[in-house]
């Protein structure tokens, strides 16, 4: 064997060599991002996220913002109902010629009459007859008529078939709340003076105190 031969062999080998350590070629189309490049995406996937839920809450916000308007509206014309009661009570007044008590209008006649007649008067006013409702009540009255010399005829009269006296409302005097003094019989109507509440014949000749609530003006 010559000499040019063996050199051939030793080529051969080295080429064979060199070509099986060199690392595997990448493809013309391929790309290979550098580790900064990554991480940027990931930052802008995450600042988009947040950006959505920023305009979501947002959304809501303003919703509710939208719709509260009419809630307040709702509540102050609640408050406005609550407070016309009130109002309304500011408003209630007796005529020029009627005193107040609580919430009763009373009216002292200045002429004279029997009983019927002061009920008849009363009713053309739109009222009825005094009836006492209980004992601040009477003194009230007594204490408004001390300074009258008179005698007045109220709401109350003698029923024989039950023997009581009864209210014109229907109501049976309470004797806890005041004794008529005198004799009833068969025309016995009740009358009222600064000191006592006694029986009087209903044809006797008296004046008359009247009652009707509070009206709004």
């Amino acid at each position: 064997m010559d000499t040019s031969v063996v050199y051939a062999d030793l080529n051969l080998a080295k080429t064979q060599g060199l070509r099986h350590v060199s690392p595997p070629s990448l493809h013309s189309g391929t790309c290979r991002c550098p580790h900064w490049h990554r991480l940027a995406l990931k930052l802008s996937c995450a600042g988009l996220i947040l950006l959505v839920l920023s305009l979501t809450g947002l959304s809501v916000s303003v919703g509710f913002l939208v719709q509260k308007p009419p809630i307040e509206k709702c509540s102050a014309a609640a408050q406005e109902n609550r407070t016309e009661p009130k109002g309304r009570s500011a408003m209630l007044t007796c005529p020029g010629d009627w005193h107040s008590y609580r919430d009763k209008c009373l009216f002292i006649s200045q002429t004279y009459g029997n009983w019927s007649e002061g009920l008849a008067d009363c009713s053309m006013k739109e009222a009825t007859l005094l009836f006492i409702e209980d004992e601040e009540e009477l003194k009230f009255i007594q204490d408004f008529l001390k300074s009258k010399e008179h005698q007045f005829f109220i709401g109350i009269n003698y029923v024989p078939a039950e023997k009581t006296w009864k209210w014109i409302n229907g109501s049976i005097l309470n004797p806890d709340l005041l004794q008529v003094t005198g004799k009833a019989k068969e025309d016995s109507c009740g009358v009222i003076s600064k000191t006592e509440v006694f029986s009087e014949t209903c044809s006797a000749d008296n004046r008359w105190v009247c009652q009707k609530k509070l009206k709004h003006v």
